[in-house]
């Protein structure tokens, strides 16, 4: 596996693999690998003969300090794992190559990135969307592959493509679970192990509202009791608790209304926010 972090060795190695006539996939990262990026790599492996795996802790789409200061990181790990997974390139830039100076570009996703994480991570979208543009203008991949649990984030990712004809395929993971249902997040190593039972809770609820929906005429009515499965767990705080059309980001009133119905949460555990979503039809 080559690691490049400059524009002109992965240039070159981006030319040799065109020449072979390759399709290039890649799969953004932050680091801090876990099984759940180990799965985006799979299906990247399956669907593109040249996978570049990248690695950058993007500022801007932090919205508190701490938060990007306390993210975990672990290159030499990191790397161990891609090389184990069969990727072929680490691109790993710093902060510097990819923001040379303050961006004067600011990407607008539109109302569907006004809720759930728009609303509670102001200007979050703006710098996912600013990095991901940038990737995918450097490195031009066939295809790209990104997880279901930040499902938000794959529809505006999905809407970019599309806005600025970019000829790329997108691919969408299912989220990859502990044991006890917990989605993988790298920001799970900050819990405790008593954490981490108390965080399995939040995909328990989300399993008990899709058995449970068809019961109830209203997200407002299924949500009031979703909240009651959640009220005895001590040390979880729910941030937010939706029920939306997962195509458009509207809000579900009926959920006798058909369409792709979806639930996303927010929760924190001793501080950590972690974020999880389940289709309430399939």
């Amino acid at each position: 596996m080559l690691n490049v972090n400059e524009l002109t060795s992965l240039a070159e190695e981006l030319s040799k693999a065109s020449k072979k006539g390759m399709k290039i996939g890649l799969v953004p990262t932050m680091g801090a690998l876990h099984d759940g990026h180990m799965e985006l790599i799979k299906q990247a492996r399956i669907h593109a003969e040249y996978v570049i795996v990248s690695i950058f802790i993007n500022p801007l789409q932090f919205n508190q300090a701490d938060d990007f200061i306390n993210y975990p990181s672990n290159l030499l790990k990191d790397s161990d794992k891609l090389k184990n997974a069969g990727v072929d390139l680490l691109f790993n830039p710093d902060l510097k190559l990819i923001y040379p100076k303050k961006p004067a570009v600011k990407i607008d996703f539109g109302n569907i990135s006004r809720n759930l994480e728009g609303a509670f991570r102001l200007n979050h979208f703006e710098g996912v969307g600013l990095i991901v543009m940038k990737l995918f203008n450097l490195i031009k991949p066939d295809v790209a592959f990104f997880g279901l649990k930040d499902l938000q984030q794959y529809v505006l990712i999905k809407n970019l493509i599309k806005e600025f004809s970019y000829p790329i395929k997108l691919y969408g993971v299912p989220t990859v679970r502990e044991e006890n249902g917990l989605a993988l997040s790298s920001r799970n190593v900050h819990l405790s192990p008593s954490g981490l039972n108390i965080a399995s809770q939040i995909y328990k609820g989300l399993v008990w509202a899709k058995k449970n929906f068809k019961t109830f005429n209203t997200s407002e009515a299924l949500i009031i009791q979703l909240k009651k499965f959640y009220h005895p767990q001590d040390g979880l705080t729910i941030e937010y608790c939706e029920i939306l059309n997962s195509n458009t980001f509207k809000p579900v009133k009926s959920l006798q209304s058909g369409g792709k119905i979806t639930l996303f949460i927010a929760a924190y555990v001793e501080s950590v926010r972690l974020i999880d979503n389940i289709s309430l039809q399939e």
